[in-house]
């Protein structure tokens, strides 16, 4: 066996020559991008007090390359004039300038900003009405006005104006803010302005009578082609007489309102009776003779 080693030798180098040896170097890990300017936009570059403006940062390379996944933390200069959140919302606070900043690592990024005085920007809407006393039936005149932050006053111009009642049972307004008593209480309108992406609102409260010498009977004639009175006044668990001529009318409730009494159908030379249960704005036509209408008001 000894005598075999030499001879043998050199056949395990060789053999150990043929093995895999070292495993090929992984290739190497590519730098992270480096910041070296953050770009900061907005659509204005000036504010009235309480506007606001979303900035936005973009962290770049040398070459101008965005780098993603960058936290930016953001700051103001000049709080007092403009405030700027987490998220890069400005918002105007006093007249002055500001530098608005964006920071990511230990590159910033600036956006110079202008507060104006407000004067002439509307900032709030106020609601009012003509007469904050009603009784039962009467009408009155919703208004909007507005003010800036030196209180001066602001025309609505274009701006879109929505009226709406927030206590529908006691008073009716129209887009126009004609305001109607249907219910006896306290009522409350509202109004929406549209201010570019704003929606500004106000409300105006006003309270609704009975009516106190509402009688427990009225008549209704039928002169020509008219009702008369066109508004009767009548107390809850009333009667209302129809009073029916030569010629043919009759008495439809409409809108059908709950507490509506029977309509009446087409008559002449007779007199006809509705009593009203419950309190509220009953408007009737004759549908013979278009135009013809009345409105029956029963109060509390």
């Amino acid at each position: 066996m000894s005598a075999l080693l030499p001879a043998l030798l050199p056949l395990a180098v060789l053999l150990a020559g043929c093995g895999g040896g070292d495993a090929p170097a992984a290739p190497p890990t590519p730098a992270p991008p480096v910041v070296t300017q953050v770009e900061v936009t907005g659509a204005t570059a000036t504010l009235a007090p309480r506007q606001t403006v979303q900035l936005t940062a973009t962290p770049r390379t040398a070459a101008g390359q965005a780098v993603s996944g960058t936290t930016i933390a953001w700051s103001s200069s000049a709080p007092a004039v403009a405030s700027v959140d987490a998220a890069g919302v400005v918002t105007g606070v006093a007249a002055g300038s500001a530098e608005i900043r964006a920071a990511a690592g230990a590159v910033t990024g600036r956006y110079a900003v202008t507060v104006t005085s407000g004067a002439g920007v509307l900032a709030e809407v106020r609601a009012t009405v003509d007469d904050p006393a009603l009784l039962l039936g009467m009408y009155t005149q919703a208004r909007v006005t507005g003010r800036d932050l030196l209180g001066g006053t602001v025309a609505m111009g274009a701006r879109p104006v929505t009226w709406s009642t927030t206590t529908p049972q006691v008073a009716s307004v129209t887009n126009a803010g004609v305001v109607r008593a249907i219910g006896v209480g306290t009522a409350m309108v509202r109004v929406s302005v549209q201010d570019g992406p704003d929606v500004r609102t106000a409300t105006a409260s006003f309270t609704v009578a009975p009516i106190a010498d509402a009688p427990a009977t009225t008549d209704v004639v039928m002169p020509g082609l008219t009702f008369s009175p066109f508004e009767s006044v009548v107390k809850v668990g009333g009667t209302v007489r129809f009073v029916f001529p030569a010629l043919p009318h009759n008495v439809i409730f409409t809108p059908r309102l709950p507490g509506s009494p029977a309509d009446i159908g087409v008559l002449a030379n007779t007199v006809v009776a509705r009593t009203f249960a419950t309190a509220g704005i009953y408007p009737y036509t004759c549908t013979l003779h278009p135009g013809m209408d009345g409105t029956i008001i029963v109060s509390p």
